[in-house]
């Protein structure tokens, strides 16, 4: 009886073991988010995440043009013409390769999720955990400008309002996310807002 009762024991130890394992990554994706944009529309996007978009360089090709010919005159290329003018390479090759002599290939776009924000204060940086973020209020203010009507509408500075899941505060007077955007699903398909259309998202974990 005792062992049995041992065994049934260890049995219902794995399975709530298992069940922890399966349980923490359904947990994580339900988080939600509440995003509210500057010109007034809203959503709930579900599994939030925030994506910094960044330019891959493109790698160098080895070689160039297949090879080099004779001038018209018959010199070698770097030789002397008769008057003692120099001879003007010619190039011969695929189209793509002498594309890509001149011009180089073209640059590749990358992303990765973010696991924090930086925000400043008074000179100082401080980095916040993504997963400590309860919600974000951003506040903007015109800054003059020299450039064209078209770009003076979006030449802001930002501040920040950051309340943590502690419910702690953070007052930022200066905060610039890049490139960076919320991704997040929504009934509709996948929604990828920058972070300077935000006014205001709460996270719900």
């Amino acid at each position: 009886m005792t062992k049995t009762l041992t065994s049934l024991v260890r049995v219902t130890a794995v399975l709530i073991g298992f069940l922890a394992l399966w349980a923490a990554p359904v947990a994580a994706q339900d988080v939600t988010a509440e995003v509210r944009t500057w010109d007034g529309q809203s959503w709930r996007i579900a599994q939030p995440s925030l994506e910094v978009f960044y330019t891959i360089p493109a790698p160098q090709q080895g070689g160039g043009p297949d090879r080099y010919t004779a001038g018209p005159s018959g010199n070698t290329p770097g030789g002397q013409l008769g008057t003692g003018s120099a001879t003007l390479p010619v190039m011969s090759g695929s189209v793509g390769t002498l594309q890509n002599y001149f011009q180089g290939p073209e640059p590749r776009q990358g992303h990765r999720q973010a696991d924090y924000i930086t925000v400043r204060r008074g000179g100082i940086e401080r980095q916040i955990p993504f997963a400590s973020i309860a919600s974000l209020t951003f506040a903007r203010y015109q800054v003059p400008s020299t450039l064209p009507a078209f770009y003076v509408n979006r030449h802001f500075r930002y501040t920040a309002t950051v309340m943590l899941t502690d419910g702690s505060r953070i007052e930022a007077d200066s905060i610039n996310l890049g490139t960076m955007v919320l991704r997040g699903q929504t009934a509709s398909g996948r929604l990828d807002l920058p972070w300077e259309e935000i006014q205001f998202v709460s996270f719900q974990r």
